[in-house]
């Protein structure tokens, strides 16, 4: 119908049967150039559109899956069509960032798994309590009933079998809520381990967010649910580092991420990841800095502690040597342990960066 280079471009355009927004624009401006009228020229664009997707429909499900698209095996990106890699988030050719609106709710999907997971076994725990109400009343009226006669005869003997009865439902009833704590912290850690980790930016990022703050609670204890989030946290940073060679900007948000983490985790758990050459400079620098603020912290919070602690020694000999002033060696011998605790504790609060 048209010149032979603008049907090469149609058929070009429709071979994985879309037609995106960039392909229209070209061919409208070679069917311009070509002075072909540009209605006439949308209405058998149309009519090719609609018979090459009917030719799609028609071809065998395992062929039809195999066309280009932005979601299948061959990724192409949704503004100008170019093709991707796997993992990239952000185009090459005209910067455009992939969102997967049906997936940006990862950290949502996980917390709603874990809350399920939550509410199942708060039910089991309700039910346990329920029953150690319920038997323990039991227990109660079956020692209490009978005559006040029979009451005093043997109460003693009674009050001792009560009490061991008591103790051994009160056992039995505690070993299974530790049981359904325990079911539930398994389910929750395999929930974590097995939640898949995604693709898009948004993603990767929010549930990095997530993971990261549920891996240390700031009590200063690492338990077995805190020990899972860590580990996901890896997992997460390692994907991160896969599609980060396209887009360094989601590199530098993820480390300052994981960075925060391991200032506050025990040295135990400081290297549970590994950074890229690239960014390791920065980080080492800025370790260096905040240990050198902290050793500032902790000569200036040091300081008067160390003034005291040098009088009340001071006060200690002079006591000893002077005999009018011994009774002044009562308040040095009080005094130095408190100065040296209260300087320990103050201390405390700043933990050594053991990277």
């Amino acid at each position: 119908m048209y010149n032979e280079q603008i049907e090469n471009l149609i058929n070009i355009a429709l071979a994985d049967g879309e037609l995106t927004e960039k392909e229209k624009q070209i061919l409208f401006k070679k069917a311009e150039a070509a002075g072909i009228d540009l209605d006439e020229f949308e209405m058998v664009l149309e009519s090719k559109i609609s018979e090459k997707k009917q030719t799609v429909k028609s071809v065998a499900p395992s062929v039809a899956t195999l066309k280009s698209d932005k979601f299948g095996d061959v990724r192409k990106c949704p503004s100008c069509a170019a093709i991707l890699q796997s993992f990239q988030t952000k185009c090459d050719d005209c910067g455009h960032e992939f969102t997967n609106i049906d997936a940006v709710q990862s950290s949502q999907k996980l917390f709603d798994l874990l809350q399920a997971a939550t509410l199942r076994n708060s039910k089991a725990l309700t039910d346990i309590e329920h029953q150690k109400n319920q038997r323990l009343e039991s227990l109660s009226q079956k020692h209490n009933s009978g005559s006040g006669l029979a009451n005093m005869i043997g109460a003693k003997a009674r009050g001792k079998n009560q009490e061991e009865e008591r103790e051994d439902l009160i056992r039995e009833l505690d070993h299974g809520r530790a049981t359904i704590e325990k079911s539930i912290q398994k389910e929750k850690a395999n929930i974590i381990k097995n939640f898949p980790v995604p693709n898009s930016k948004e993603d990767l990022l929010e549930l990095l967010a997530m993971a990261t703050s549920n891996s240390y609670d700031n009590d200063g204890y690492v338990g077995v649910e805190e020990e899972v989030w860590i580990q996901k946290t890896d997992q997460i940073y390692s994907k991160i580092q896969i599609v980060s060679s396209k887009d360094p900007e989601i590199l530098e948000q993820a480390t300052a991420m994981v960075v925060s983490l391991m200032k506050k985790l025990p040295p135990k758990y400081k290297n549970f990841t590994t950074f890229p050459d690239s960014v390791k400079g920065k980080i080492l620098s800025d370790i260096d800095n905040d240990k050198k603020r902290k050793w500032e912290n902790q000569v200036k919070v040091g300081k008067p502690y160390a003034i005291v602690l040098v009088v009340l020694v001071l006060i200690l000999i002079m006591s000893f040597l002077i005999p009018t002033l011994q009774m002044l060696s009562l308040l040095s011998i009080v005094g130095i342990p408190i100065t040296i605790r209260r300087f320990k504790k103050a201390l405390k609060k700043d933990n050594d960066l053991n990277f």
